[in-house]
């Protein structure tokens, strides 16, 4: 969305674009905190802006509610049933890491595919969580060379920036990614770039600040025809063609997608906050007394409270404080009708899921869902495939050129040679038609 100004306790785009509360990087990283669980401070500034001093009269601050990982949650379902992969070589599977059962990979066969090996579909599901709660996240993809083995593993999007070519808005140019490197030892933050605006000339480079330490953290360098991920060569490119081990899913172009979902589950929190405090401070009655004092009792300066401990067992003793006249006691109402603030709070949740066409129940009492429910439930979940499908395929194609040109470096390792391309791949509902309408056999096999 191009460089934003600072103004105020704002940020503008340029080109009148509007404004925004936090810089790309802020609204990423505090998406990420949401998702982990980690945004109590968030909440609390929240409370803080909205109640100042009486912000600390509320209490513990309350994390049961997080809009933005229930609306994560409910959609991220495409890894629920095994991916049903189109002609996966099983050397690949293995070396990736599958531990599919024999069955499922018997019947998977039938309708001439492979379940998603295990280690993958554990990686992919994360990405997909990431990608619905901050509309985008990575994959990073690596050789061990001790295991000779492909990995895979998410690269959450607060850790990076994804540049783009003006002409060709699919393909990334340039990917930083924010990570901790050992170095002589040490555990250093760097800045790991991979450039390929040039496809002729790609590079990668590490720096610690501003110094490129490359050399120092790798042993070598990755620039020009030493730039090592690369698919097949070619006629157009001899040694291969580059490409970013990094894999994208999602659109880094669109970090405020969904802004109000982020809101609101701050909002919720400090609401929940202020009606549990209200459930403990003002949710019962007031009792009260005139002319007549308890024995015993003790006081606090700090909350300029009097009273004493009572229960089943015990009996309060009042002594008058005018013997001629007789005390009165009375009971008022709570303070806080907390039923009614309770179910106002929980709409105005439930009103955040509706609003970006989350079926939701309002007057529901816990039951199963309806049928109108259910299926527009899986109208929304099939909405993930598309990306999913290209972020799977994309990934299994650059881990097989990994581990083929893995294969042809390493030293008393036969080379793989196994296919590079992308693979078809279906989720949920079309992995069970799949499974129920397998092809029918080839006559020539017969």
């Amino acid at each position: 969305m191009g460089a934003l100004v600072q103004v105020g306790g704002a940020f503008a785009a340029p080109g009148n674009k509007g404004n925004v509360k936090r810089s790309p990087r802020e609204e990423l990283a505090l998406r990420v905190r949401m998702l982990r669980g980690r945004h109590v401070v968030d909440v609390l500034e929240r409370i803080q802006a909205e109640l100042g001093e009486g912000a600390a009269t509320l209490g513990p601050v309350d994390l049961t509610r997080n809009p933005l990982k229930a609306y994560v949650g409910r959609l991220a379902q495409a890894y629920l049933v095994p991916p049903l992969v189109d002609d996966l070589d099983p050397r690949l599977a293995a070396m990736i890491g599958d531990m599919s059962a024999s069955v499922t990979v018997d019947r998977y066969a039938q309708a001439d595919g492979r379940p998603l090996p295990t280690r993958l579909l554990t990686v992919s599901r994360e990405v997909l969580r990431f990608r619905l709660g901050c509309n985008f996240a990575g994959t990073l993809l690596s050789w061990g060379d001790r295991s000779r083995r492909p990995f895979a593993q998410l690269v959450t999007p607060d850790d990076l920036d994804v540049e783009y070519a003006s002409e060709d808005p699919l393909a990334p140019t340039v990917i930083r990614h924010r990570r901790r490197r050992l170095i002589d030892g040490k555990a250093v933050d760097v800045l790991e770039v991979y450039d390929l605006t040039n496809i002729d000339d790609p590079s990668y480079r590490i720096f610690e600040g501003k110094t490129d330490v490359t050399q120092a953290a790798t042993g070598r360098t990755f620039e020009g025809d030493a730039y090592p991920w690369r698919y097949a060569p070619t006629d157009r490119f001899p040694i291969g063609r580059p490409f970013h081990r990094i894999v994208i899913s999602g659109d880094p172009r669109e970090v405020y997608e969904n802004i109000e979902l982020v809101e609101g589950t701050l909002r919720t929190a400090a609401l929940y906050t202020h009606w549990g405090a209200g459930v403990r401070d003002a949710g019962h009655p007031q009792r009260n007394v005139e002319g007549a004092e308890v024995s015993g009792t003790s006081s606090d300066a700090e909350t300029n409270t009097k009273g004493i401990y009572t229960g089943p067992s015990t009996v309060v003793i009042w002594q008058r404080t005018n013997p001629s006249q007789a005390p009165v006691h009375w009971q008022d109402k709570p303070g806080a009708d907390v039923e009614v603030t309770g179910r106002a709070v929980r709409l105005y949740e439930l009103g955040l899921l509706s609003a970006l066409g989350v079926p939701v129940d309002f007057e529901g009492t816990g039951g199963d869902p309806t049928e109108t429910e259910r299926r527009a439930m899986e109208r929304l979940i099939a909405q993930t495939f598309p990306d999913c499908r290209g972020h799977d395929g994309l990934v299994l194609r650059r881990l097989a050129a990994i581990a083929n040109r893995a294969s042809e470096a390493t030293e008393g390792m036969e080379p793989l040679n196994l296919p590079e391309r992308a693979p078809g791949v279906l989720y949920l509902e079309e992995v069970a038609q799949a499974l129920d309408n397998p092809p029918d056999p080839d006559p020539e096999e017969e």
